[in-house]
């Protein structure tokens, strides 16, 4: 009953924030507005700050060890969306793994379109690592369109020969940018928040002028991720995005690079942020597997499971 209620209230949510035809700055202040009473959880401090000149909501949990960070990419379409949005989550995961969370508020599109929110995350992980904290004590996660940036902060880093975090994670990530992805045609009835109408704006936005074809070489789910660190990724069998999650995990396996995929079958589109059981228990689990790549040897994901 409980999920129910959670589905129908996303369903809700999302047809309010974005109506018919979107304007974005009224539906980031909808979002505000939606969120204005989002708390992290007991015994989680949250502050403002700024990592390398992006701004920054930094959440810790009471005795959390100075040499430990996830840095934090929220989702929602490259377009809208900000830290507290996301705070129950955020929060939640700082607590579960007794470290800091830090929630970047990247540049969004269309005012700054890519690579504008790749360029803060690179300068707020580079931030980081001039604190002192070693990249094997750190865990970049994002949701959504935060997942995107995520796999696309390794891919530069990786690129540009400089240190790697310890491990990746990724809640129903944005993986194919291109009209390739299945969410085009996948039977999304029982996804509440996303829709194919929506994609087509969020990518528009994102990418404006940019061709199908390049579109489709920006894409994570086609492109190179050997060398990156270990992936951890969530989904929602429900969600539209569903269906690339699955072949990108194919993917990982095809190049020999380590991922695990974990896909949580009646559950929608970051779901984790909702409170109900199985958002708890999918954060905990999230949790345990980051942590684990933090404390010690990097884990060998390629069974896939």
């Amino acid at each position: 009953m409980l999920i129910s209620l959670m589905r129908l209230g996303s369903r809700l949510v999302g047809a309010w924030w974005f109506g018919p035809a979107p304007d974005w700055p009224r539906v980031r202040a909808r979002v505000v507005a939606g969120t204005r009473s989002a708390r992290a959880p007991h015994g989680v401090s949250a502050t403002t700050g700024e990592l390398g000149g992006v701004p920054t909501e930094v959440l810790t949990a009471a005795d959390a060890p100075a040499d430990t960070a996830v840095l934090y990419l929220h989702g929602s379409g490259f377009v809208i969306g900000a830290p507290r949005m996301v705070r129950p989550l955020t929060g939640a995961l700082a607590a579960a793994m007794n470290t800091t969370v830090y929630a970047l508020d990247y540049r969004l599109a269309p005012e700054h379109p890519h690579p504008a929110a790749i360029d803060d995350t690179l300068a707020a992980y580079l931030a980081l690592l001039e604190r002192g904290i070693r990249p094997d004590h750190i865990a970049v996660v994002g949701d959504s369109a935060g997942g995107t940036l995520s796999l696309d902060l390794a891919l530069r880093l990786r690129d540009e020969q400089l240190p790697l975090p310890a491990v990746l994670g990724l809640i129903c990530p944005v993986l194919d940018l291109s009209t390739d992805s299945l969410a085009f045609t996948c039977d999304g009835r029982r996804e509440p928040l996303l829709t194919a109408a929506r994609m087509h704006q969020f990518f528009d936005a994102y990418l404006p002028d940019v061709p199908q074809s390049r579109r489709r070489e920006l894409s994570p789910l086609h492109r190179d991720i050997t060398g990156l660190p270990p992936i951890v990724l969530h989904s929602g069998a429900d969600d539209i995005l569903a269906g690339d999650a699955r072949r990108f995990a194919d993917h990982a396996a095809g190049l020999g690079a380590p991922l695990r995929h974990r896909e949580y079958r009646g559950l929608w589109h970051v779901f984790h942020a909702m409170p109900m059981k199985p958002a708890r228990a999918a954060v905990d689990d999230l949790a345990a597997a980051l942590g684990s790549a933090l404390r010690g040897p990097r884990t060998d994901y390629r069974s896939g499971q």
